[in-house]
């Protein structure tokens, strides 16, 4: 579970004066429906608050057609709040609460009314957020006391019934974890969490979050990692981040797999042997382009997960963009990752028997994750399975004796309930099989370059040069780590004599990150470049030539001036590249570079924008630019912050940034200047409305039955998707939703819409927000005993404390606290956040365009 500030939503302001008349009409139109439906539902409203001290009702969860789930245990406040569980071999339940205590349920039979069977196995043994039973013993990851006057360490125990007597009675301390200092000492929800039994049955695999050092010298990923931004070489001892370690069952043998994870709480083997995860973000950065969703991870030999951490203050994340960092496997937006699990054993229908159940703490939810082979690593397709609001699922498992899937909520004091999912429709629930996939192969080379993960073999070269520039990610990344294991000097002089473009350019990265403060490999490195032509590699290439320049600027040193103006003078001419990507990294190196012609350019791109996060790049590197600004430059320049820069939402350190931006803007005005457009100015510095101002005028109010006739006949010719791509931004889509990794999170992501929704259907959903709200998506209207309502989300808890929040769009926003005793009601809101006119200002053409690019037409 994340700490800090609580979740992703905020509350912000409806729209001010300055917005345009279209946006102000649908932003009064939408919030006038909410409050007649408010009104109207103040008589018959639904309650689904629980009673005091009793959890969740099962009648308030929303779950997938087919499956039931009931609650078999509401946990007595005197019990604690639980946090974790495991399942015993006779299909028992331990769980442990945040405090000492360790417990072990027998739950009834389904269907059955007898009681949950509760013992308390132990005052000492709990403390835990991580167990798991293999080969008749209870392994526990125990949190210790990093305070200097109570100092206990963290420990992993191994409870064992010694006498027969069917009682744990010994705890062996297996090893110490090392000890936090700091600040980082009280963090204890980003500490270690997860142990679960490895697929080979002699071994144990431990998952941390970001708090903990490495617990061992040995390990997968080089050591050399670094903070490599431009600019910043921060640490030479770098912090890890998150990591995955594995041990054999006597806690010996220790080695970490990878780390940049940001604070992964289960993780979960699927049949062939593969590791998964669902890692956490930072709420701060929401809306930022370092901003790290949480996401549904492979966890692969030997990589960096890319979380940049602290150094006495947050620094940036890396990006997958970045060759070097691994990418996940599905983003999936703010949240509260806690338990993950398999299907297998549940008798459930096939689909759901090979998915990866992962639970959100703060939005109440729990995701079924379908992976499918890609190569040598996979893809994911998450589906919503249940939901609900003021359900804080901290763990799950699936019960050996019943076949069921159980989970349990709890943590940071909240009320603690045990709930059990079964299956009821028709579908067959024989066990499911595994074909050996049409991947095999590719995993295969996948897993024995691995092999030469972790120590110095020459006998690795000739393997993995082959694969340093294979078109699967998973491969070459297995082969550029392999190579950073090598002593460099025994493959440098091949690296900078490589043809192939890219086996050159994976050498290089690998050399340049491996040469740390060796000034000499620069100059031979750029001269290798400077063999490259850079306009004929493809846009990937092209990133890793970018991103090479980087990383031997970092660390071999600042470039020498007249390497500098060579080097601007090579790239600058090449923005605007019709890659988003390129465009960034040119961006950012001219930037570093010190270049004084990088104003125009970066204007341009500026004006063309479509994200949030792509207007935080480009006005950072305008600010901090010592270019030549003429007085209509500026001009230019403060009339696109005007536009763009109040409009950003998100996190604590996005909207630090949205001020301090503005002011940089402003202050780089004459005193003229300034005078001139005082009014925009002072609008600028007021709360903004939630969807950006549009230049766009009314068309019409559009109907399905004005765009059905045309919708079949019309996405039948070849369409313009380029302009249906302008349009996702210019019809606000963008503010909400992902798609192809540009956009929001505050709504679906609708990059795989064309595999979910006919066009029709996808018409329907945009012209009648209201007529389907996803329930993971859902507003909810809580009415107060003081008469008072608040329409939002649950994005958080403590105790009795619910934090709510308004906004999707603005998770940095104001938000509102109130204790469970002063709440009345909540019922779901039946009107979408989703505003309706949303195409009202697009042509006809304009809307089949925008509907062709969203189905991949």
């Amino acid at each position: 579970m994340r700490s800090g500030h609580p979740g992703p939503f905020g509350t912000a302001g409806w729209p001010q004066p300055g917005t345009s008349p279209h946006v102000n009409h649908l932003a009064e139109q939408h919030l006038r429906n909410i409050f007649l439906v408010i009104h109207a539902l103040a008589v018959t409203a639904v309650s689904f608050l629980q009673a005091a001290d009793e959890a969740l009702p099962a009648a308030a969860i929303g779950i997938h057609p087919g499956f039931a789930v009931e609650r078999v245990y509401s946990v007595p406040r005197d019990q604690g709040s639980w946090v974790a569980m495991c399942f015993d071999d006779q299909g028992r339940i331990y769980a442990s609460d945040q405090g000492p205590r360790l417990f072990r349920i027998t739950p009834p039979a389904p269907g059955k009314s007898t009681a949950c069977r509760v013992e308390l196995v132990s005052n000492q043994w709990g403390h835990s957020q991580g167990m798991a039973f293999i080969q008749g013993a209870l392994y526990v990851v125990q949190h210790g006391d990093h305070s200097e006057q109570n100092f206990r360490p963290e420990v992993l125990l191994r409870l064992r019934d010694t006498d027969g007597d069917d009682k744990l009675d010994t705890a062996e301390r297996l090893f110490e974890f090392p000890r936090v200092t700091g600040d980082a000492a009280n963090w204890y929800e980003h500490s270690l969490h997860a142990v679960v039994p490895g697929p080979d049955g002699k071994s144990i695999y431990i998952v941390s979050g970001d708090r903990n050092g490495l617990p061992c010298e040995k390990g997968r990923t080089p050591r050399h990692w670094n903070r490599d931004s431009w600019g910043h070489q921060f640490a030479k001892e770098p912090y890890s981040g998150g990591w995955v370690m594995r041990a054999d069952l006597d806690g010996k043998n220790r080695e970490y797999l990878c780390m940049g994870l940001r604070n992964s709480y289960d993780m979960a083997f699927n049949r062939r042997g593969d590791l998964f995860t669902y890692d956490s973000d930072l709420e701060n950065d929401f809306g930022l382009p370092n901003y790290r969703p949480t996401a549904i991870r492979q966890i692969l030999s030997g990589t960096d997960g890319g979380w940049g951490g602290r150094a006495g203050e947050m620094l940036w994340s890396w990006t997958p963009k970045w060759e070097e960092i691994q990418p996940p496997l599905y983003n999936i937006g703010p949240g509260s990752p806690t338990g993950v699990c398999f299907g297998y054993g549940a008798r459930f229908p096939a689909r759901y028997q090979d998915a990866l159940f992962a639970c959100d703490w703060s939005y109440g939810r729990m995701f079924a994750v379908h992976l499918t082979p890609k190569g040598a690593s996979y893809s994911a397709e998450p589906e919503p399975f249940l939901s609900a609001q003021g359900l804080p699922i901290a763990d799950l498992a699936v019960s050996p004796r019943d076949a069921a899937l159980y989970f349990l909520i709890g943590g940071r004091g909240t009320q603690s309930g045990l709930y059990r999912v079964t299956y009821s429709g028709v579908e067959s629930t024989a066990t499911a099989t595994d074909a050996p996939p049409a991947t095999a192969t590719a995993r295969e080379l996948r897993r024995h370059l691995e092999e030469f993960h972790g120590e110095a073999n020459l006998k690795a070269l000739p393997v993995l040069w082959p694969c340093l520039g294979h078109e699967d990610r998973a491969i070459r990344g297995a082969a550029r780590t392999a190579l950073e294991w090598q002593p460099a000097n025994a493959w440098k002089q091949r690296a900078l004599q490589e043809t192939d473009p890219r086996r050159a350019l994976q050498a290089l990265l690998a050399l340049a990150r491996s040469t740390d403060g060796d000034k000499t490999v620069q100059p031979a490195l750029l001269a290798a470049l400077d063999r490259l032509d850079f306009d004929k590699l493809g846009k990937e290439e092209q990133c890793w030539y970018l991103r090479i320049l980087t990383v031997s600027a970092v660390r071999h040193g600042a470039y020498a001036e007249e390497v500098a103006a060579r080097l601007i003078a090579r790239l600058e001419p090449k923005i605007p590249s019709t890659d988003r990507r390129v465009n960034e990294e040119l961006v950012g190196i001219c930037a570093g570079l010190r270049s004084k012609t990088l104003i125009g350019p970066t204007l341009d791109l500026l004006e063309k924008s479509r994200t949030q996060e792509e207007q935080v790049l480009y006005i950072q590197a305008l600010t901090g630019s010592n270019g030549s600004w003429t007085p209509v430059l500026r001009e230019r320049f403060l009339q696109l912050a005007l536009e763009r820069v109040p409009y950003w939402k998100g996190g604590a350190t996005a909207r630090a940034m949205r001020d301090r931006e503005l002011h940089a803007v402003i202050a780089m005005l004459t005193d003229t200047q300034r005078q001139k457009y005082a009014e925009p100015i002072a609008r600028a510095r007021q709360p903004q409305a939630i969807i950006p101002k549009t230049s766009r005028k009314f068309v019409k109010k559009w109907r399905m039955e004005d765009l059905m006739p045309d919708l079949e006949a019309g996405l039948g010719q070849k369409r313009d998707t380029e302009n249906g791509r302008k349009l996702f931004t210019a019809a606000s889509c963008v503010a909400c939703h992902s798609f192809q990794g540009e956009g929001g999170f505050g709504g679906p992501d609708l990059t795989h819409a064309s595999g979910r929704y006919s066009p029709r259907d996808l018409l329907d959903n945009i012209l009648n927000p209201g007529k389907v709200i996803n329930e993971q998506y859902g507003m909810m209207i809580y009415s107060m005993k003081d008469g008072k309502t608040h329409i939002g989300r649950t994005v958080n808890m403590a105790g009795d404390i619910l934090m709510v929040a308004t906004n999707p769009n603005d998770p940095g926003g104001s938000e509102v606290r109130f204790r469970t005793n002063e709440l009345e009601s909540t019922t779901p809101s039946p009107v979408s956040f989703m505003p309706e006119g949303l195409l009202d200002t697009l042509t006809r053409s304009d809307v089949l365009d925008l509907i062709a690019y969203l189905q991949g037409r």
